[in-house]
């Protein structure tokens, strides 16, 4: 069987809705709407995984990362399986405070200045981006043929299409692969290459209603 990837971006979190960066601290889970999102994308995926069954879910440890996934795997019938090596970027200090005000203390996002440190404790640009390579490396491996579904951040979705498309450089490709929250990409291994077949998909996100889901 040919090998498959369906990357998918969690839904919104409580720290993206207020605009504080959302690390092991200052994560506190999906959003009403991440939620719904999140319960879309399973019934999104469900279809793909009745046509040939996902070999496995895997997803990172940040809280509204896990709790999207675990909503997937319900709908699914499966559990997902946490890779540390996957988390999204440390950073320290940082964490939990105003992504507007960090980037502008640091003069812009952390790869404006990659090779450092956009506050104390935390990871640098290329640090992160060279675990993550790693690990995406590693588990396409691991996995070779298999149909992967993975619950990631948003720039490990970047990270992953630039590594799948065979960029020459994975970084320089990072902004044109990132996903949306709660959409999914789709890649196909084909003659050992990889092929794009969705980007950055959200059709089975219309009809959001916050009033009915408050109520739910």
């Amino acid at each position: 069987m040919a090998g498959e990837v369906v990357l998918v971006r969690h839904g919104q979190g409580e720290c993206n809705a207020a605009g504080v960066i959302g690390g092991r601290r200052g994560c506190r889970g999906l959003s009403d709407l991440g939620r719904w999102q999140s319960e879309r994308l399973g019934e999104r995926l469900a279809p793909l995984h009745q046509e040939r069954a996902f070999d496995v879910l895997l997803c990172t440890p940040r809280l509204r990362v896990l709790q999207c996934a675990q909503i997937i795997g319900e709908r699914l019938g499966t559990s997902p399986i946490v890779m540390d090596e996957l988390a999204g970027q440390e950073f320290g200090v940082a964490d939990g405070q105003s992504w507007e005000q960090v980037t502008a203390r640091f003069g812009g996002p952390p790869g404006h200045r990659p090779d450092q440190q956009i506050a104390e404790g935390s990871e640098s640009w290329l640090r992160y981006t060279d675990r993550v390579l790693t690990a995406l490396a590693g588990l396409l491996s691991e996995h070779s043929g298999r149909r992967i579904l993975l619950v990631v951040h948003g720039k490990t979705t970047g990270l992953a299409g630039g590594l799948l498309s065979g960029a020459a450089d994975p970084l320089a490709a990072v902004t044109g692969h990132i996903v949306d929250h709660g959409a999914l990409s789709h890649w196909r291994q084909r003659g050992g290459r990889w092929e794009l077949l969705l980007h950055n998909d959200s059709q089975h996100l219309t009809g959001y209603d916050p009033i009915m889901t408050a109520v739910r």
